[in-house]
């Protein structure tokens, strides 16, 4: 078990990015968030992770792109801004191709060093035809998609085997309740596998947290 605690004079750069790009993985102001809910602190810990590393990264996967339309469960609601945080990993790893899917097709688009493709993270089998497809070793991969335990599992069981040598994987917005059946899950597990949790100014923890697994070295 991690627990990590950024303090106000650690401020993260990649926030400031956070937050001009419009993604709630970030923010410069302590709890403050355009999309109505205290932004998390995970820039601090992306920015800590891959301090000295950021021109070495080739290829970053995110199953979540941020689909603002409110019918669709884990939207961002109508203030949120589509694809805010594969822009920020381009800007981030200056070297990187950033490919995001998620289940909106309405939000899909394509811009420099960037690909969505339309995908239900539920799908095992679709998520590994589309991985294999595209034949690609992530360094990065990111789950902010549905936030379940069970969604999560599944997208972990057809991806993680698309990880780098030393990358990292992350499914971010872990609850309390399902940090439980992750642990349980991974219990015996050969992985490096941690919990990471980190405040978030005077809100409580909530789902602010990590689950991180690293892929072997």
């Amino acid at each position: 078990m991690a627990e990590i605690i950024p303090l106000a004079s650690q401020q993260s750069s990649l926030a400031e990015s956070a937050e001009r790009f419009g993604s709630d993985k970030g923010s410069v102001i302590e709890g403050d968030s355009r999309l109505g809910w205290p932004a998390h602190t995970y820039t601090f810990f992306y920015e800590r992770h891959f301090r000295g590393k950021e021109n070495s990264v080739q290829f970053v996967l995110e199953c979540g792109i941020g689909t603002d339309n409110p019918e669709l469960v884990s939207s961002m609601g109508e203030r949120g801004s589509p694809g805010a945080s594969l822009r920020l990993w381009r800007d981030f790893f200056p070297n990187a191709e950033v490919i995001g899917v998620d289940i909106d097709k309405g939000i899909l688009f394509q811009e420099e060093r960037i690909r969505t493709f339309e995908l239900d993270q539920t799908d095992g089998q679709s998520t590994s035809e589309l991985l294999q497809q595209l034949d690609l070793k992530f360094d990065l991969i990111i789950d902010d998609g549905l936030h379940t335990f069970d969604a999560g599992i599944s997208f972990f069981e057809s991806s993680f085997p698309f990880l780098a040598k030393g990358g990292l994987y992350v499914i971010e917005d872990v609850t309390e309740t399902d940090a439980l059946d992750f642990m349980k899950y991974f219990a015996k597990s050969p992985l490096i596998v941690e919990i990471v949790r980190l405040r978030r100014g005077k809100s409580r923890i909530g789902d602010n947290q990590l689950l991180c697994i690293y892929g072997n070295r």
